[in-house]
């Protein structure tokens, strides 16, 4: 039987409760987003580290009501991700969903919007997710990296020796692996800080393998299968050492191709497989894929503010002072540029500015070169400006591990 259907003045929007509506959010979720082997290993993943037991923010997400029942959902994960040596407090959207039985009432919508007006007054710096085509842009979400996978075959690599002993984990949520996974990736713009699930992510379970050297861990991968391809969706080590385990298990499970999902372009791993015989293919989407959007900027800069005094002095223009406005439309700030220190300061006229609207977040968080940001989204310079994006904004080729998705 259809439920009925009401007017969108009688949705009601609130923060989940989780003792009241965690149980009914988990149905919902189930039934939207059906895994392969049905809704009850959807609400398994849902219980067990996804939404109970996880990063999930019940405070900063909304849902949807018609009387007590859930109809609509805009998730909120919680997590930390890296511009170059800083880090920002990211809003993670997921799990974005509407009842069958009331959709196209533009109830999401509203749900949405009532999301993305609690953050601001939130301590997030930005938000990301990974939407559906032509939909986010409406809500000033932009592309915020291209994805990369690399693809050896498996009799390409000639790396054989496994320093120390090979292990299968018991489960990939250990501290010592996120330890590890932290200090490799430590400047990598888009990387985690990890732990991003505390319980280990249930949306992606791989078999998970380390190694070690004198009792401690040097070295790990998580694999899956994928047809006739091994994926590796999280690493960490020796790029030989890598490549020799994930041959020998491309051996022994008879597989041929061995494939690195979402492989940050600057990594250890990429630099040296360049150097081999292999495959990087470039994902690129303009809508529908990663999307980011600033939820303030003025929390983003500030963020960002130790990042930007180091690459300022290792540039040509380490002596520069002077006053840059950013603006992005919706807020302004001032960045007062002396000899290894920047202060931020409220937004106000400057000789030297940079001006636009939702893609200046493409430009703080090093989306593309600066240079294509710029003419692809009609962002004006003013002043010095055009010398100091260069130095402070440059491709930092972002990329989140595909082990961290939401």
């Amino acid at each position: 039987m259809t439920a009925p259907r009401g007017s969108a003045r009688e949705l009601q929007i609130s923060a989940p409760d989780p003792e009241n509506d965690g149980p009914k959010l988990i149905d919902l979720l189930s039934k939207t987003f059906p895994v392969r082997a049905g809704y009850w290993q959807g609400e398994r993943i849902c219980r067990d580290g996804y939404l109970l037991n996880s990063n999930y923010d019940w405070i900063a997400s909304r849902v949807g009501k018609m009387g007590s029942e859930i109809v609509t959902h805009f998730g909120v994960w919680r997590l930390q991700i890296r511009v170059g040596r800083a880090r920002i407090l990211t809003a993670g959207i997921g799990s974005v969903a509407t009842h069958g039985h009331h959709r196209k009432r533009g109830f999401l919508r509203q749900t949405a919007n009532a999301t993305l007006d609690a953050l601001r007054g939130s301590d997030y710096d930005v938000s990301l997710l990974f939407g559906i085509p032509n939909f986010y842009e409406q809500f000033g979400y932009r592309r915020a990296w291209t994805f990369l996978n690399a693809t050896i075959e498996a009799h390409e690599i000639l790396s054989e020796a496994i320093p120390g002993k090979l292990e299968r984990c018991r489960s990939a949520a250990r501290a010592d692996l996120a330890a590890l996974y932290n200090r490799e990736n430590a400047k990598l713009t888009g990387t985690a800080v990890r732990p991003v699930f505390p319980l280990g992510n249930p949306l992606v379970e791989p078999d998970a393998y380390l190694w070690k050297q004198h009792q401690r861990v040097t070295g790990f991968v998580f694999v899956g299968a994928n047809g006739n391809t091994l994926e590796v969706r999280s690493w960490a080590g020796d790029p030989e050492a890598i490549l020799a385990v994930v041959r020998r298990l491309a051996r022994t499970r008879g597989l041929a191709t061995i494939q690195f999902r979402w492989i940050h372009y600057q990594s250890k791993l990429s630099r040296f497989l360049r150097r081999q015989n292999c495959d990087f293919k470039s994902d690129y989407r303009s809508s529908g894929g990663p999307m980011i959007r600033a939820v303030s900027l003025q929390r983003f800069v500030r963020r960002l503010l130790p990042e930007l005094e180091h690459r300022l002095k290792e540039s040509p223009l380490s002596d520069w002072c002077g006053d840059l406005l950013v603006d992005d439309s919706q807020e302004a700030v001032t960045l007062r540029i002396k000899p290894e220190k920047i202060e931020l300061l409220p937004g106000a006229r400057s000789e030297n500015s940079i001006s636009g609207g939702e893609a200046i977040v493409q430009l703080l968080f090093g989306t593309d070169h600066p240079e294509e940001t710029i003419d692809l989204n009609d962002i004006r310079l003013r002043g010095q400006a055009k010398f100091l994006v260069p130095v402070l904004f440059p491709n930092e080729y972002p990329a989140l591990s595909f082990w961290d998705r939401f």
